[in-house]
């Protein structure tokens, strides 16, 4: 039987990406899979790739505490429990740092940052209750390195690590466990659908990035892999794992090597 098998799990960002190759793979594994996206054409393709799984989707916005709210008690409403959640959905803003304005530090402050805690603060209180659970938020290498004009980008996603492995030691004793998922390269549209400001191409730019795209299934792989084995951090691929590990080592010179073209 599927580690999955039975399991409730929601995951935000479920229309596209990584997110929906993690509900596609949860589904095809047996577990009772409930997707949240602003996205319905998406979710909609969704419902038709899980047809035969106990697949629900969901039209929400993360940015919004009371909706989250809502959606996490209709899941314990209708399953009883949450096993997993996977603060998945999020969006980046490219550009340098002197151009953004206060409307776009909010909007993605509020999808990458306050989406997270939203969902993190309804669903940690369920798990608390019921005495299990695990929460693993989607950061990125932005997270744990610099990343020049990625600011705004890099600073949310900072904030959700620290968020993890904090609350990670807090859940330890209450049977709760959180994990923080650092990607490298996924070829999914997050970079062509990016808040560019002024003069920039985050989608043109990141082409030029000499490393190969793994696809949004092999992320989610490695993600369920690293699930599975209770990791603080779920780094990957190989590449991004040694680009991570010098960042530790030499935090200086890779600072200045991953960004001297920029």
């Amino acid at each position: 039987m599927s580690y999955w098998q039975d399991k409730v799990a929601i995951v935000t960002g479920g229309a596209s990406g990584i997110g929906y190759a993690l509900c596609r793979e949860l589904c095809r594994q047996g577990a009772t899979v409930y997707a949240a996206d602003l996205n319905p054409v998406g979710l909609q393709r969704l419902k038709e790739d899980c047809a035969d799984a106990r697949s629900h989707v969901a039209t929400l916005n993360v940015a919004e505490e009371p909706a989250v709210g809502a959606f996490i008690e209709r899941v314990v409403s209708e399953q009883g429990r949450i096993d997993y959640l996977f603060n998945n959905a999020g969006i980046v803003t490219g550009g340098h740092f002197e151009d953004m304005d206060f409307d776009k530090w909010r909007r993605i402050v509020d999808i990458n940052l306050w989406g997270v805690i939203y969902g993190t603060q309804h669903a940690y209180a369920q798990m608390l209750r019921q005495g299990h659970g695990h929460i693993v938020n989607t950061a990125s290498t932005a997270g744990v390195m610099p990343v020049a004009k990625s600011t705004a980008y890099a600073a949310t996603k900072h904030a959700v690590v620290g968020l993890s492995l904090s609350l990670r030691e807090e859940g330890r004793k209450h049977g709760i466990r959180v994990s923080a998922v650092v990607p490298g390269l996924v070829d999914t549209n997050i970079f062509a659908t990016a808040t560019n400001l002024k003069g920039h191409d985050y989608d043109a730019a990141m082409k030029k990035v000499p490393m190969a795209k793994i696809s949004p299934a092999q992320a989610a792989e490695h993600i369920l892999d690293g699930v599975r084995a209770n990791r603080q951090f779920i780094v990957f691929p190989g590449s991004n794992r040694a680009i991570v590990a010098m960042n530790r080592l030499l935090p200086g010179f890779m600072g200045w090597l991953i960004n001297w073209k920029t």
